[in-house]
């Protein structure tokens, strides 16, 4: 898709969502009352703003936060003839975000404004029914947890249904990681949201002496996410650090693992991994080689191929490195991975390593080595298929088929025939 027609999708995306939102908005102010008093509104709203504009990133560019326990709290507070309205509108004024007008980007907050709205109205409009009209009694509370339960859930669904869309249709050409520990996520949501309906039945039961608490409760909430966020970019960070330790010594392997990981990443899509999986197999993929840090430079930086002494003794020192890392518990199930990597020829390694495997052979052979050229994407894919016992040939071909589906192209660029090509298509040796 070309950037004119990109943009016209933008564009007609943003409008509609927009003009989504405002219909549901305006439909509301008709079909319910304002929410009194105004300044507890004011003062709810403002505290589900700062949670919002407080999202924390828990995936690639996915946000969350605790604020839609405000909102929750909100609607059991004002009751059934103001609920929906107060809740949709109060998220409405967290469409935009600093980052937006920074950068002068007028179509994100009119998408946010009809995803938030859209997804909150929705979520109130389940928690409804389940509110008492007039004062909240103890009998009340039960009905009105599993009301909230209900709702939040529906909310969650909504919203994250809505993102995936609007993400798909808006950035077509973007390669997004799959989201994993979904389930975990909308599950802390949906606690959440059915806390924040206990929370306003308590102020309508206690009065406005419970108000500190309830924001109290808020904030814990967010730390909760937020201390989730810094643990998992610490995690990335220690992947970072070690892939640029190796590419500090050894020059071929700069860009490698990325590629690796993409490879394998696509190979697990087409062979239907869920979001987990296909995350433990990119980060194996990105310290795939990291045991190279104990091995010696002068096995490292050969101009040749090693013989079978040498690959063992190299396998040894690696093997080292990733028994040290194998004790980091987030980065045991990559390194178990990596692990069956250096037994893959065996033909006996999980999928994943034999994925992993494969991945690393197409990179080598559409790369340049010190000891020889890169050959043809077209030569590449042979090598593999001939190797399809080892690999597996639903690994093979599903790899094949992601490249070739995205149009991609690696390799040198002009066919080669001459007898090195020839010799690593026959004996099938593919080195890293």
């Amino acid at each position: 898709m070309n950037s004119r027609d990109n943009q016209r999708r933008k564009v007609i995306v943003s409008a509609v969502m927009a003009a989504a939102g405002i219909v549901v908005v305006a439909g509301l102010f008709l079909l319910q009352d304002l929410p009194r008093p105004l300044w507890l509104w004011g003062a709810l709203t403002g505290v589900f703003v700062v949670l919002e504009l407080s999202s924390v990133e828990v995936n690639d560019r996915a946000l969350i936060s605790s604020s839609n326990m405000v909102a929750f709290a909100a609607a059991v507070i004002f009751g059934p003839a103001s609920a929906v309205l107060a809740a949709a509108v109060m998220a409405s004024l967290a469409a935009v975000h600093p980052s937006d007008l920074r950068q002068r980007r007028w179509q994100q907050p009119l998408v946010n404004f009809g995803q938030i709205v859209i997804s909150t109205a929705m979520g109130m409009a389940v928690l409804t029914p389940f509110l008492p009209d007039g004062a909240v009694s103890p009998a009340d509370l039960g009905p009105i947890a599993v009301g909230g339960a209900l709702a939040a859930t529906v909310h969650a669904f909504v919203n994250f249904r809505l993102v995936s869309l609007l993400v798909r249709l808006l950035y077509p050409d973007r390669p997004l990681l799959p989201w994993s520990k979904v389930a975990l996520s909308q599950a802390g949501l949906i606690s959440l949201g059915a806390l924040g309906t206990l929370l306003g039945a308590a102020y309508v039961v206690v009065g406005a002496v419970v108000l500190p608490l309830m924001i109290v409760v808020f904030a814990v909430g967010h730390v909760g996410f937020s201390s989730y966020s810094r643990l998992r970019r610490a995690h990335e960070a220690t992947v970072a650090g070690l892939v640029k330790a190796l590419e500090a010594i050894d020059p071929f392997s700069k860009g490698h693992t990325e590629r690796v990981a993409h490879f394998a990443r696509i190979t697990g899509e087409a062979l239907g991994f869920d979001a987990e999986r296909l995350e433990a197999l990119r980060w194996a993929a990105l310290i795939h080689d990291v045991g190279k840090l104990a091995v010696p430079s002068e096995l490292l930086q050969a101009r040749g191929e090693l013989d079978q002494e040498d690959q063992e003794r190299m396998v040894r020192h690696m093997k080292t490195v990733e028994g040290v890392l194998g004790r980091v518990d987030f980065l045991k199930p990559m390194v178990a991975i990596v692990d069956q990597l250096h037994d893959a020829s065996s033909g006996r390694s999980g999928i994943e390593a034999r994925i992993l495997a494969a991945a690393d052979a197409f990179d080598a052979l559409t790369s340049a080595r010190s000891y020889r050229s890169a050959i043809t994407q077209r030569a590449a894919f042979a090598a593999l298929r001939r190797r399809s016992e080892t690999f597996g040939a639903e690994v093979v071909e599903g790899l094949i088929g992601a490249i070739e589906e995205r149009g991609e192209t690696y390799g040198s660029p002009e066919e080669d025939t001459s007898q090195e090509v020839a010799r690593l298509v026959k004996e099938r040796a593919i080195r890293a």
